[in-house]
């Protein structure tokens, strides 16, 4: 499991759709780990991607990755929670491994409020919420997470965009999560700021974290109908790939 293998797979991926609904052309939503492995592909492959959506942008990995440790360490300050700054403190800024990703991550769960019983039924929903997927797949779903999140993370968490992809050939559209903290959003805007692309399009959803498409879903069916549809309809001959991270790493879908 590689950044390069992702990107292979991605290409073979898009052209069993394209092949199946006679498009020559997608339209990539990335997000979160995706978000990285989209602007990759896009960069690579312009003549394949009609537009390209981002949410939970990253663009420098390891300046996001400082970002949120630092807000969580603010948070724990705030609420004068001794655990949180004791295991937060322990474990240090990034670069760090992954038990010490985990941790932080957790933290940030917390504060956001995201292993409350809303949040956890939310991510429940959204996991094994489809055709799909259903409760008995949920252990080999913890032990793939973890075994990709293993495998990708020394190489996806050093990924710095604003070198690796400063120009892409297509519309831009970064969907944000004012509340974000997992991919803090300054960091996304630092990216989009400094892209390069034909046109680039910045839409806030002010009550959404890391995923907008849960937290203001109706919002974003419409963003993606009204914004993003336009374009690719203009470019014609273009469907959509879903590439999606509803965790640190994690899988490919599409839609």
């Amino acid at each position: 499991m590689t950044v390069a293998q992702f990107v292979a797979d991605l290409n073979d991926l898009i052209a069993f759709v394209c092949s199946r609904v006679g498009a020559t052309k997608v339209t990539i939503f990335g997000h979160s780990w995706g978000s990285a492995l989209g602007v990759l592909y896009a960069a690579r492959f312009p003549e394949k991607v009609a537009a390209y959506v981002g949410s939970g942008q990253y663009g420098d990995w390891a300046a996001a990755e400082t970002a949120s440790y630092a807000f969580a360490l603010r948070e724990a300050k705030r609420r004068n929670n001794s655990k949180a700054l004791k295991e937060l403190r322990a474990i240090g800024p990034p670069p760090y491994g992954v038990s010490e990703l985990l941790k932080e991550r957790t933290w940030i769960q917390r504060f956001d409020d995201q292993l409350s019983v809303r949040g956890l039924w939310n991510m429940g929903r959204l996991l094994l919420g489809g055709p799909e997927s259903s409760i008995i797949d949920l252990p080999r779903l913890i032990s793939g997470f973890r075994y990709s999140q293993a495998a990708l993370w020394p190489e996806a968490s050093k990924l710095n965009l604003l070198r690796l992809a400063p120009v892409l050939e297509m519309p831009v559209f970064f969907l944000l999560g004012r509340r974000d903290h997992w991919v803090p959003v300054e960091t996304s805007v630092a990216y989009f700021e400094m892209l390069v692309a034909p046109s680039k399009t910045l839409v806030w959803f002010e009550e959404s974290g890391h995923e907008p498409f849960v937290d203001e879903a109706q919002k974003f069916n419409a963003t993606m109908n009204e914004l993003v549809r336009p374009v690719v309809v203009a470019a014609s001959n273009a469907t959509t790939i879903d590439v999606r991270m509803n965790q640190p790493l994690g899988r490919c879908v599409t839609a």
